[in-house]
């Protein structure tokens, strides 16, 4: 167990001061609280003010200790204690950090925080009452509105939860007493609403730029086909419609003056970090096998635990979800891989995930060498996202990159094993994977291109560089860059090539080096008004024939010198 100390530091405007990690660490660019390790004989409150002075040039006074959590990354488990605290002397300087800042409680839900220090932000939330985002004034227009004509009417689901979590909804969905023509009607001559789902009480309100969904309350019949009600009712009782959805997060209404209804704890919930079906679990799952991956989504992006019958349910049910479209899956698996407990969400629900990707289902009992021990292959690819950044291609080619081990396992004689061409095979089998969940084309191959990749590790130096830019491109090079990163951190090396690597890669970047044809000095033009060439095959072949040349360092990216390069290729 590593013993770790941070403070909270608080300024006389009540800002708090966070800082970004830097790249190539575990929980690269994520923000978290100043602080760091306990050493050897000092203690938490020595270790706090220590690394304060040597990461950030600050002298500070301590008040008593905040909280204390423990908290299990991939490859370390770590007991933090937090301490409140206050800056008496000296002048900022980030030494360690990307960078660091003040930041008024209410803003902290716009960073992203290591996965040990979102459990305090959202602490903090709660205890120094985060402003929560008001209403906005169209929502709550047209509750009163239906108010006006004696219906009930309230915001409900996400938008609830988000508030209440300290987010901006990205969508105010609102539920009322009034059926679907009453609610036309209300708003007829005013605003134009659109029939989008009135066959389960929904119509949409177009407000200026604005849409609003308004739902009658309602309740369910069976679900045959595991995904839609066969036919709904329209109930009179706002508990009754809340009770029909699937978690008590998502199961909360609220008004304008911010009343909030929550019939089945979730404001409890949200609170504890907790994700638990509204009622039976089993029967959740069952009327919409969409939920099982919802379930797992929520708990990545929120970092929330998966409640015991919840959980227990959910895998109970996974062979429901191939009632899911490839598409709906696709989405829901995006976002909870960029979520900031993936890593955690995907170690732990292999098994539900084979059915969305039965390509993985060999890597879930597969077990490896790494540093003489004995290492489970899904494990290691699931650990391995809590240091990749939330970029979509990144996770998905960092999860998938090695699943073709098991098919490609060549046995040596001293009992260790080599994998050779294993790239290739994970490469095919999550082409095969994306293919069948209809992820777009270009994602698909970045991913499949980055898994090609992932297990080359660059040679230092500008020719590399140039190399690697020919042939991948920047944006992708970068990609590649942070995966290489990932594993490097999940194995505790330094990556000091890696550092270099990066480093040319970005003067080179920024000092316009060439490694595309239209970076080139010479263009086709100019080739043949020199008369080196003629339109055609030819100048295409000379120009990429002088574009390999200045990669490989043989000639300066000049006009001059590229023109009497190009009268070599003639001669």
């Amino acid at each position: 167990m590593i013993h770790v100390a941070a403070v909270i530091l608080t300024d006389e405007a009540g800002k708090i001061l966070i800082c970004k990690r830097g790249e190539g660490g575990s929980c690269a660019f994520l923000w978290e609280f100043p602080g760091g390790k306990v050493e050897e004989g000092e203690s938490a409150e020595q270790a706090a003010v220590r690394e304060c002075k040597e990461e950030l040039g600050l002298d500070i006074t301590l008040g008593p200790a905040y909280a204390s959590l423990d908290y299990s990354y991939p490859d370390k488990d770590i007991h933090f204690t937090f301490f409140n605290g206050r800056v008496t002397g000296g002048e900022m300087e980030v030494r360690v950090h990307e960078e660091a800042c003040w930041v008024a409680p209410a803003e902290m839900k716009d960073y992203n925080f290591c996965p040990a220090d979102v459990a305090l932000v959202e602490r903090l939330a709660w205890e120094r009452q985060i402003e929560l985002p008001v209403m906005p004034a169209m929502a709550a227009s047209l509750i009163g509105a239906l108010n006006e004509q004696g219906f009930e009417a309230w915001a409900v689901g996400g938008c609830v939860r988000d508030s209440l979590l300290g987010k901006d909804p990205k969508d105010w969905d609102l539920c009322t007493s009034a059926r679907p023509d009453q609610v036309k009607e209300c708003f007829a001559g005013t605003y134009k609403v659109l029939e989008t789902g009135i066959q389960h009480g929904t119509v949409t309100v177009l407000a200026g730029t604005e849409t609003y969904e308004i739902t009658t309350y309602r309740a369910e019949g069976d679900y045959e086909d595991h995904r839609h009600p066969e036919e709904v009712t329209f109930v009179n009782s706002l508990e009754e419609d809340l009770a029909r959805r699937d978690f008590t997060i998502n199961a909360m209404a609220m008004g304008p003056d911010g009343t909030v209804i929550d019939p089945f704890g979730g404001q409890g919930d949200l609170k504890n970090g907790v994700l638990r079906c509204v009622g039976d679990p089993a029967q959740r799952f069952g009327e919409d096998a969409l939920r099982i991956l919802r379930l797992l989504r929520f708990a990545s992006v929120l970092g929330f635990d998966i409640e015991e019958e919840t959980l227990a349910a959910a895998h109970a049910k996974k062979s429901l979800l191939r009632w899911v479209s490839g598409e709906r899956m696709a989405r829901e698996m995006t976002q909870l891989l960029c979520g900031k407990a993936a890593h955690r969400v995907a170690a732990e629900n292999g098994e539900v995930l084979a059915y969305v990707m039965p390509e993985i289902e060999p890597a879930l009992t597969f077990t490896q060498k790494r540093g003489g021990a004995e290492q489970n292959l899904w494990q290691h690819a699931a650990d391995t996202l809590a240091y990749a950044p939330d970029i979509p291609e990144v996770r998905w080619a960092m999860l998938l990159r090695d699943i073709g081990k098991p098919w490609c396992r060549e046995t040596l004689k001293e009992g260790d094993s080599t994998f050779e061409g294993h790239a290739e095979v994970s490469a095919q089998l999550a082409d095969c994977i994306m293919r069948r969940l209809k992820v777009d084309r270009n994602s698909r191959e970045t991913v499949c291109q980055l898994i090609r990749f992932h297990g080359i590790r660059p040679a230092t130096g500008d020719v590399s560089v140039r190399r690697w830019l020919n042939l991948l491109g920047p944006r992708q090079v970068n990609s590649l860059v942070h995966i290489w990163w990932a594993d490097v951190s999940s194995h505790h090396a330094k990556g000091e090539n890696l550092k270099a690597f990066e480093k040319t890669l970005a003067d080179t970047i920024k000092n316009a080096g060439c490694y595309a044809t239209d970076q080139l000095a010479v263009t086709g033009g100019n080739l043949l008004t020199a008369g080196l060439a003629k339109p055609g095959p030819s100048m295409s072949n000379m120009l990429d024939w002088l574009l390999h040349e200045v990669v490989e360092g043989r000639v300066e990216n000049t006009r001059e010198a590229l023109l009497a390069k190009a009268r070599e290729w003639q001669e």
